[in-house]
């Protein structure tokens, strides 16, 4: 299994990370990665950046240091009707776009209420990929969302980090993607990266991946093509 675009990474932008655009580009570009998606918090984080630095991302260029650079964003589910914190008007900038729960933008309630955020997500046509769902704090009906996401042709991230950064992931993650694998619904394998060191460090995922014998077919990001296509981006 080869992951070949890395597409949830953080830069200096988030506070909480420690690499600028040109060095993680150039860590993918050592580890042999076609893409990399620049994916910084929305403005509802703690640390989060503002709508315009999304809006002014087009300033880049397309490839640095050889790798196709993907304009994203990992923006913030701030309510249970599935609201989040970039308007339409900004995630049309983008390439790219997960929407996840985090706890400095949006408190935990209850199952129901976290499943209808990520339905209502879902049907967001700006909205490409649900975020790190292994948080056990945000508990949600696994069939029901994997279902709707094979529906709607939508993304489940499955985060390698959060195997060691959100303690209990790891077999909520197993459980989505064997209902993935039942449903034949699409992943992505991240690293999450806070640092150039980071970049591609998927390793955890894959394990547990292959452990349950998953589909490479089903991974958006082991084939460069496919990915360019689902994102409807010129390569």
């Amino acid at each position: 299994m080869k992951i070949i675009a890395d597409l949830h990474t953080h830069t200096i932008v988030s506070e909480h990370a420690y690499s600028t655009v040109n060095e993680m580009l150039q860590s993918a570009k050592e580890k042999g990665f076609l893409a990399l998606a620049i994916t910084d918090h929305g403005p509802a984080s703690s640390d989060g950046a503002k709508s315009v630095h999304f809006k002014a991302m087009h300033n880049l260029p397309n490839y640095i240091n050889g790798v196709r650079l993907l304009r994203g964003c990992e923006a913030n589910i701030i309510d249970y009707s599935g609201k989040v914190d970039l308007s339409a008007s900004v995630l049309n900038y983008l390439d790219f776009v997960i929407a996840s729960y985090h706890e400095d933008a949006i408190q935990p309630i209850n199952k129901s209420e976290h499943t209808n955020g990520y339905a209502e997500v879902i049907k967001n046509k700006d909205i490409d990929c649900l975020g790190h769902v292994g948080n056990p704090k945000f508990e949600f009906d696994i069939e029901y969302i994997v279902k709707l996401c094979k529906e709607y042709n939508k993304l489940i991230e499955i985060n390698s980090s959060s195997f060691n950064v959100r303690k209990g992931s790891y077999p909520i993650c197993r459980e989505v993607a064997l209902a993935c694998k039942k449903y034949e619904t699409n992943i992505i394998v991240t690293s999450d990266a806070h640092s150039m060191y980071k970049v591609g460090d998927h390793k955890d995922a894959v394990d547990m991946l292959e452990s349950i014998d998953f589909p490479e077919n089903l991974i958006l990001n082991t084939d460069y093509d496919r990915l360019m296509e689902y994102l409807n981006i010129e390569k």
